[in-house]
């Protein structure tokens, strides 16, 4: 399989910026453009609705919707009418979310049966299916199904960075999304995880895709990509668990960065950030630099690499140097 490229974009611009970005981005020949739907940024639904609205080619969906924040129905819903208007052109992953404990949904009652229903209960009002569903954590009557046509049924992703869940995603879902890492390691235990499921249930692989977002801060001045990429770690470093834990990351520096960032102490909250963490959850540096990693990880087994946030520390210019300098390496552009 041809490795494929993408943009994972937060809803932290101003609403005017998403559709020249979106327009850029399907101009280099990404293949898709993926919004996250965080709970402390801006939704994704509307700004998917703009791009959607202004681009013909790319690809585009929420990455991740959590079922955790709003009923899966809901998820499916929005996804089906917006595969409408963009004449089927919507992906999705499904995850707990990782903002979560902000709502103060610190310990998920069985977080991996509560997935698989809600995926099911999205594929099954997809597909048009009036199966009665009846899990433990969702139900759906025979009646519940949507009154308007539904276009297709949307590949639904499972995004995690766990073992088990990777597993029980290669039972059912198109691939999964292990957002903000570049580990090779932790690429090829997910893989592994997921084929296995996939074998478990009887199920072949083929066409499924296992797609990396690794955050991403890429300069032609290596000092400054790497100083953005401190400032969005200070931030997220505490959310990544147990990623940190598996990467060697020292808890008390991660809890001292984050807790300088929220008082305002920026600079101090990025000299806590250690080079390992960079390494671990990033591709930071200049394109030469981070070619070196892609490889790597498309060697553990990435199909898909999608740059994640901030891109850099102009996002305009590295999204130049993606599209102009590393894209064209790896055959990947179509501009």
């Amino acid at each position: 399989m041809t490795t494929r490229f993408s943009v994972m974009v937060t809803g932290a611009l101003p609403m005017a910026d998403y559709v020249p970005l979106a327009r850029q981005v399907e101009a280099y020949g990404f293949s898709q453009i993926h919004i996250a739907d965080d709970l402390v940024f801006r939704p994704a639904w509307p700004i998917l609705t703009m791009i959607a609205m202004n681009t013909s080619r790319l690809q585009l969906g929420p990455f991740i919707v959590t079922p955790q924040v709003a009923n899966p129905v809901y998820h499916a819903a929005n996804l089906a009418a917006l595969d409408e208007l963009s004449g089927g052109r919507m992906v999705c992953g499904v995850g707990r979310g990782g903002f979560n404990p902000l709502l103060g949904i610190t310990h998920p009652v069985r977080p991996i049966k509560m997935l698989k229903e809600a995926w099911q209960v999205m594929d099954r009002m997809l597909a048009g299916d009036r199966t009665p569903f009846d899990g433990e954590f969702f139900r759906a009557t025979a009646d519940l199904y949507f009154q308007f046509d539904v276009p297709r049924r949307i590949p639904l992703f499972i995004g995690t960075w766990g073992h088990k869940m990777a597993r029980m995603a290669g039972g059912i879902a198109a691939g999964i999304k292990i957002d903000c890492t570049a580990s090779p390691k932790h690429i090829a235990e997910l893989r592994a995880e997921f084929l296995a499921g996939a074998a478990a249930a009887g199920r072949d692989p083929a066409g499924t895709e296992i797609i990396v977002g690794p955050l991403a801060s890429i300069d032609e001045d290596r000092a400054a990509a790497e100083d953005r990429i401190r400032g969005m770690l200070a931030l997220l470093q505490p959310f990544l668990a147990p990623m940190t834990t598996q990467a060697g990351i020292d808890e008390e520096q991660v809890n001292a960065a984050f807790a300088a960032f929220n008082a305002g102490d920026v600079e101090r909250a990025k000299a806590l950030v250690s080079d390992a963490s960079i390494r671990a959850f990033s591709l930071t540096g200049t394109p030469h630099d981070v070619i070196g990693q892609i490889e790597e990880m498309i060697a553990a087994g990435a199909d898909h690499i999608a740059f994640g946030p901030p891109t850099g520390p102009d996002p305009t210019r590295s999204l130049v140097l993606i599209g102009e300098t590393i894209l064209p390496h790896f055959g990947a552009s179509v501009a």
